[in-house]
């Protein structure tokens, strides 16, 4: 899947794979070491700290390019209360209000978090893999 802008397809298949599931969701594109800030494979989002309320939703649902083989995206349902917890683990904007997360599509590192080294692992959400 080659294409620019892969949130309207994320949605399409996230919505008819999960339909019961409709807050939070997030997409990233995969983005290949010559696209990425760290020359590796790589999948970005950006989260709106306000939404990261758990009285507000119990998980952020972060949809991910897939470049193996297989269904066209990954699905990631990650607890609020997990983001929260490990908050110093990711990178936050307070100008922009929000917080950035980087997972590696690296096979040695699939899923965990980059950009501040924390190495925090998200493997255990992965819903289709």
């Amino acid at each position: 899947m080659k294409i620019g802008n892969i949130r309207t397809a994320a949605l399409s298949w996230f919505r008819s794979q999960y339909p019961t599931e409709n807050e939070g969701v997030f997409t990233s594109k995969f983005y290949s070491p010559q696209e990425s800030w760290s020359n590796s494979r790589v999948w970005f989002f950006q989260i709106p700290l306000d939404i990261l309320d758990p009285k507000k939703i119990r998980f952020i649902h972060l949809i991910c390019e897939n470049h193996l083989k297989g269904e066209p995206f990954l699905y990631l349902k990650v607890p609020v209360s997990f983001i929260l917890l490990n908050e110093k683990a990711f990178e936050v904007d307070q100008k922009q209000k929000v917080m950035r997360i980087y997972l590696s599509a690296q096979a040695v590192d699939m899923f965990k978090e980059v950009r501040k080294g924390s190495k925090m692992d998200f493997t255990k959400y992965v819903q289709n893999f």
